[in-house]
């Protein structure tokens, strides 16, 4: 009796890793699917915008979006660059990532609607811009 499921036992084993290994196989190219079309994404909203911002503070604002929604946002006060900082669009509605800059300032709204608010400090306002 005992070497009938010693027999049984040294057979299914090496059958049961078999078919183990074969799901694992057969997932690998869909994963592989599922990343390589992440990786192949373009968002929509790629390109330069430019614009103002507006309110108790005015200046200008060039947003330079990659292939993969991650944004650059130059604002400008009285001609001058005054600060440089990275965030990025929460798709598919092309809204920005309302991550404040080092300095402060945070932009609300989207590039859909090309428009929305900001605040930095005490002070808050409009901003626009159109895909260059």
């Amino acid at each position: 009796m005992i070497n009938n499921w010693y027999f049984k036992f040294l057979i299914i084993t090496p059958l049961f890793i078999l078919f183990s290994c074969s799901e694992i196989e057969d997932s690998i190219p869909q994963n592989y699917n599922r990343n390589n079309t992440h990786d192949n994404y373009v968002s929509p909203y790629v390109g330069s915008w430019v614009g103002t911002y507006s309110g108790e503070v005015s200046g200008t604002l060039i947003l330079n979006v990659s292939n993969t929604g991650s944004m650059e946002v130059i604002r400008t006060l009285n001609g001058k660059v005054e600060e440089v900082y990275y965030t990025g669009l929460q798709e598919p509605g092309g809204h920005l990532n309302p991550a404040p800059s080092p300095k402060g300032f945070t932009l609300y709204g989207s590039l859909y609607a090309k428009a929305g608010t900001w605040n930095f400090q005490n002070r808050s306002g409009n901003w626009y811009v159109d895909k260059k």
